[in-house]
């Protein structure tokens, strides 16, 4: 396998399509500094993948684009396309040429393709791993590698030893079972996560169950207990109603005795409140006048005080008028100074300016005269200057043909001796390659045979696969949409409970009451917030309460009173109250009982109605304090089916109300409440309901989710197992192997044939190169002679031009220091003027403010005439006032007399009415205190029949039996206070097993059998952990040993090739970093040449290390020898000795490796059987000279 084609389009400076041929052995590519060789170490490295900018000499990778000359347009885009030779299959591909062409365009893309088939970076990598080849290989080698190999970095220098070793698929192996490990933990963290929820969830479902037992027996007991007590609290009630009753008639024949008695007081007191109302007329009427002439009494006491203000006022500025005057007249005399300075400086000044002036004029004149020499002798040396690169041009030129012509000759006459000895080897080779093809015939039979079984077997695991992957999609489709759906689920809880938690809906006065309670002493509550029913009946619930949802819960007209008043004082609004007292006093009269039999009965015949459904009261659920109110609430209003059906019914049943399972409402005055409520414009109570629907169906989501999980674990893990990659890759391997089977028995017939037509071609070729040679020895001499002419006037012109330089730098010198003085002399002139220009303003200003000063002192004298003025004035106001002052207040003496002997009648008739107020309180107070007695009675009458009612429901309810009224010898003495205890004491053996799961015992039974699930597929994954680890050990052990053995092989051949490229006697070694991991550890190289003993290679002169670097690439390439190498200018250290040992090495190796050298040194040069010059023509655009020794100069680009 070689190098044997390189095209290059629109690379750094390759503009033109260039295609350089290269053959096997050496190959030398020369030319001057700065023509393009190292652009094409640059193309074949960014070919083979180099993805750093830097590494190409770049800031960044566009820049490897054409960009353009003087005479040529930029590139839009760069190719490079490398042939390889693989003729003995050393890659893995089934091509005897292969072609990689690489691509950028100025957008940013790029391509690469193999074969001219598109491709990816990964598959030109796969492509050339392990044989040595690619961008960061050994295979390239620069003269800063050199400096890199032998540098403290050790990283560099490792990666050369492990492309030898061939450990690179071991590393990669490695990193995917590492990775695979990795995803193994992670999966086997979450089933032992899951394992542990669900074991919890194991324990506290048997836990429940056992509980469940225990409720069911403390249900029976108490259910016996309870009717007993109610059947004797329902008797003991019925007897306490008949003596209230007694009582309650004789309070009421008391109260209308006081009545009487109230009714003649009051007359009396109406009598003595009409004598008081004509005092109090005509005690208002004399406080008024007395009142009056205390205001007029202020009033003149004010202007008195005015008056004297202002006189004060005057009198001040009379002082301040005076002072100021002065002060004007001493700023007056100062201006008057400054205007006559500034006149003497405005003279001396203006002489200034005219003899500035006069020196500008003249320098002026200097400048013009050297601005004209000056312009001259810069156009003579421009002139010289162009002449001379146009002579150097010629020069270069010249040399560089000398060059390429020398060196052609010597390549003429190597290549003469080489195609002699090519001759003997070919014969050789024909002999051997009709016995490789016989075998080989043989070999191909047998791998067609194993090709046809591995497609079958492959084709069978395809479709396993894909069924399982069909299935998986499916699970996790489902799994995204069920994470999706619990996600707005949770939303959407989080939402409502804020509109819970925060009341939204409700008043900011109920609002507020419900979160500060601080203001009542009973129990208070929010009515939408202690009520709740089954979702069935979550929109006929919310309907019945819809007027009543936002109503406080009270338990007395006490905390009413607070509760409007807390309203009142912090301003929040309205709220409206529902107390426990007076709704039971209001409607549980005589009335209620009497109709009672009649309600009852239109209650019966509707709940005969197929539409009817239930009542309100029943589908209501709350705590036992608070159900009363529910039923009271709603104790008329029925559910039923439909709209339609409530139309009916309410037009039949006028007293009732009527609520449908879609949440209308059909009041019994009428009133029609329907159309739909979007979920988050509900009441509050609605809004709680829903909360508590969407809290029952997460868990049930969850719980599926959960399922959706596992079973996308389970598939998961069957389809890791069926490793497709293991078959595809062994098909392919069979596949590669037929295909090199194949290209071999090509290669052997296609190069059977080639050598024979080589040998007729090689002697023609051997007599033609011997003529090229003369003539080639004859233009030598011609192309010297030029030459020897081109520089002898060359450097003629360049004396010139030296001369010619140093006058007009002279010249320059003299005009900018005119220009400095020009400068300078402006900058002055204009400073004078502007002295002036200040000073002449100076004097304008101080005159104006002589005038404006003058005009102020003016102003102040009219001012200070004013102010005497006025004083005048004042003093005659100040006289007026204090007699009128006197005036007023003996007026108001007289009045006051008047008014105190009124007040003293008004007091005695009031004296006598109050006597009779009290009389009048004292029997409203006894009436009262009937009224509260009766009110007692009647709450207690109320509360009695309730506690019945409530007695008589509670059982019906809890138990579906009717207490009846029977006889009970023993109610005095019965003891009601144990019973509740006992009653309490098992409700709160009830309440204290906490929320009891009846379903608990199945669900145990289910969670048991997914836990036993779990447990397999954990140990499952525990077993696959163990393989991947023993697959990782089995990998290091066998990248350890392949290191090793390749580094011990490497290390003898450095000693060897060190010591043949330096002395026998050399100390000289390669050591691995004692301790630490083979493939992780630090190189050593020991290179101690006879004599020397530096402490570091880094001491080593240049060649030296250069010879080290070139000794330890071959050490290597003698373990696994590349099968190309680019060396660039790494023989640029190195004397003509050890360019000899260089040159006698690469010779050595060229049997084996194919070697393109870049080189200036004429030593390097000679041991090339080809040689490519690189020119540039034409300025920034390089070309290709192929020499061939023995054949005529070719111009490839």
């Amino acid at each position: 396998m070689y190098l044997s084609k390189l095209e290059i389009l629109g690379f750094k400076s390759f503009a033109q399509k260039t295609v350089i041929k290269f053959n096997d052995g050496v190959t030398s590519i020369v030319g001057p500094n700065g023509c393009g060789k190292t652009n094409i170490v640059d193309a074949i490295r960014w070919c083979l993948g180099e993805q750093k900018s830097s590494a190409l000499r770049s800031d960044k990778m566009e820049n490897v684009i054409f960009n353009g000359t003087a005479n040529r347009k930029p590139m839009g885009m760069s190719e490079v396309s490398l042939t390889i030779e693989n003729t003995k299959g050393v890659l893995p591909t089934e091509y005897t040429d292969v072609t990689i062409t690489r691509r950028i365009f100025r957008s940013g893309e790029s391509e690469y393709l193999l074969n001219k088939n598109l491709c990816r970076l990964k598959d030109i990598t796969n492509l050339f791993m392990d044989t040595g080849i690619g961008a960061n290989a050994y295979s390239v080698i620069e003269l800063k590698m050199v400096e890199t190999i032998l540098s403290s970095k050790a990283e560099e220098r490792r990666t050369m030893f492990e492309e030898a070793a061939g450990v690179n698929k071991y590393k990669l192996r490695r990193r995917l079972a590492l990775r695979k490990l990795d995803e193994v933990k992670s999966d086997l963290t979450r089933v032992n996560d899951i394992v542990a929820e669900v074991n919890k969830n194991v324990n506290s479902l048997e836990r429940q169950a056992k509980k469940a037992d225990r409720y069911n027996r403390h249900i029976a007991t108490l259910k016996e207990i309870e009717l007993d007590l109610a059947e004797r609290e329902f008797a003991s009630f019925s007897k306490k109603i008949e003596k209230i009753k007694t009582t309650k008639d004789e309070n009421l024949t008391k109260k209308a005795e006081l009545d009487l008695d109230l009714d003649d007081l009051s007359l009396k007191l109406n009598k003595l409140k009409s004598n008081l109302d004509q005092i109090e007329s005509e005690l208002k009427s004399k406080r008024s006048k007395v009142n009056k002439k205390t205001e007029v009494i202020y009033s003149v006491l004010n202007d008195i005080s005015v008056a004297e203000e202002r006189k004060r006022s005057a009198d001040s500025n009379i002082e301040k008028y005076s002072a100021e005057i002065a002060e004007l007249g001493k700023r007056i005399n100062i201006t008057s100074d400054d205007i006559e300075n500034a006149k003497q400086r405005i003279v001396k000044t203006t002489e200034e300016v005219d003899n500035k002036r006069s020196s500008q004029n003249e320098i002026k004149s200097k400048l013009e005269e050297l601005r004209t020499n000056l312009d001259e002798k810069k156009s003579a040396v421009k002139r010289q200057s162009e002449q001379i690169v146009h002579k150097f041009k010629a020069v270069s030129l010249k040399e560089n043909e000398l060059l390429n012509i020398a060196n052609a000759l010597d390549g003429k006459n190597n290549q003469i001796t080489k195609l002699n000895d090519k001759v003997l080897q070919l014969t050789n080779d024909v002999a051997k390659t009709v016995g490789f093809i016989e075998s080989l015939n043989e070999e191909k039979d047998t791998v067609a045979k194993k090709i046809s079984e591995s497609e079958e077997q492959y084709s069978k695991k395809v479709a396993e696969k894909e069924k399982l992957e069909i299935k998986l999609n499916f699970l996790r489709t489902n799994e995204l949409e069920l994470k999706s759906l619990i996600s707005a689920l949770s939303e959407k809880i989080n939402f409502i409970q804020n509109l819970v938690d925060n009341l939204e809906g409700i008043s900011r006065g109920t609002k507020s009451l419900i979160e500060n309670t601080s203001w009542a002493k009973g129990d208070v509550a929010l009515l939408a917030s202690i009520g709740s029913s089954d979702e069935d009946f979550r929109m006929a619930a919310e309907a019945a309460l819809r007027y009543n949802v936002n109503n406080i819960l009270i338990t007395s007209l006490e905390d009413l009173q607070r509760g409007i008043k807390y309203l009142k004082e912090n301003d929040l609004g309205r709220a409206s109250f529902y107390i426990l007292d007076r709704d039971e006093s209001s409607r549980g009269g005589f009335l209620q009982t009497v109709e009672r039999f009649f309600e009852n009965r239109r209650r019966k015949n509707l709940m005969k109605d197929d539409a009817f459904v239930d009542w309100a009261e029943n589908i209501i659920k709350t705590e036992k304090k608070w159900s009363r109110f529910f039923s009271k609430l709603v104790h008329n209003t029925a559910i039923v089916k439909d709209f339609d059906s409530a139309m009916r019914l309410s037009a039949k049943y006028s007293n009732l109300s009527f609520a449908t399972m879609n949440g209308d409402f059909f009041d019994g005055a009428g009133i029609i409440d329907s159309g739909v409520s979007p979920e988050f414009e509900e009441t509050l109570f609605g809004k709680k309901q829903l909360l508590d629907q969407l809290k029952n169906e997460l868990p049930a989501k969850q719980k599926q989710l959960r399922n959706f999980s596992e079973s996308i674990f389970s598939t998961t893990e069957k389809i890791k197992g069926i490793d497709l990659k293991v078959l595809s890759n062994q098909g392919k391997m069979l596949v590669n192997d037929l295909a090199n089977i194949d290209k071999q028995i090509s290669q052997f017939e296609f190069e059977k044939k080639k050598a024979n037509d080589e040998i007729e071609k090689t002697h023609q070729l051997v007599q033609e190169y011997a003529a090229d040679a003369n003539k080639i020895d004859n233009e030598k001499n011609k192309i010297s002679d030029d030459l020897d002419k081109l520089q002898s006037a060359h450097s003629s012109a360049d004396t010139e031009l030296r001369i010619k330089e140093e006058e007009s730098l002279k010249t320059e010198k003299e005009f900018n220091s005119l220009i400095y003085s020009e400068n300078e002399t402006k900058l002055e002139l204009e400073r004078a003027l502007g002295a002036v220009r200040s000073l002449d303003n100076l004097v304008i200003q101080s005159k104006n403010n002589i005038e404006n000063l003058n005009t102020s002192i003016d102003i102040r004298q009219n001012d200070i005439g004013r102010a005497n003025k006025a004083i005048e004035e004042i003093k005659n106001i100040l006289n007026s006032k204090n007699s009128e002052l006197e005036n007023a207040k003996q007026e108001k003496d007289i009045l006051t007399e008047e008014l105190e002997k009124t007040e003293k009648s008004y007091l005695e008739i009031k004296s006598e009415a109050a006597k009779i107020e009290n009389e009048q309180n004292d029997i409203r107070s006894e009436k009262d205190s009937i009224l509260d007695s009766n009110r007692d009675l009647e709450i207690e009458l109320n509360e009695s029949e309730i506690k019945k009612q409530n007695l008589t429901e509670h059982i019906s309810e809890e138990y579906g039996l009717q207490v009846e009224l029977k006889q009970f010898d023993d109610l005095q003495t019965f003891n009601f206070t144990e019973k509740h205890n006992e009653v309490h004491d098992f409700r709160q053996k009830i309440k204290n097993l906490g929320p009891i799961n009846l379903l608990a015992y199945s669900e145990f039974e289910e969670e048991k059998k997914r836990l036993d699930f779990l447990i397999q597929q954990r140990d499952d994954l525990v077993e696959s952990e163990k393989d991947i680890v023993k697959t990782i050990d089995e990998i290091n052990h066998a990248a350890h040993t392949q290191f090793l053995k390749t580094f011990d092989d490497i290390r003898e051949n450095f000693i060897r090739v060190f010591r043949t490229l330096f002395d026998p006697g050399d100390e000289v070694d390669l050591k691995l970093e004692e301790g630490a991991d083979p493939l992780e550890g630090k190189i050593e190289i020991i290179a101690k040449p006879k004599g020397k003993r530096p402490t570091s290679i880094e001491l080593l002169s240049g060649g030296e290390k250069t010879l080290t670097a070139i000794a330890l690439l071959f050490a290597i390439y003698l373990v696994k020898p590349s099968p190309f190498c680019i060396l660039d200018e790494i023989d640029a250290p190195l004397d003509d000795a050890n360019i000899d040992r260089f040159t006698r090495l690469i010779k050595d190796f060229s049997n084996d490796t194919q070697f393109i050298v870049v080189t200036h040194n004429k030593r390097t040069m000679e041991s090339a059987e080809t040689l490519y010059g690189v020119t540039m023509q034409e300025e920034g655009v390089s070309k290709i000279v192929s020499v061939r020794f023995n054949e005529n100069v070719n111009v490839v680009a």
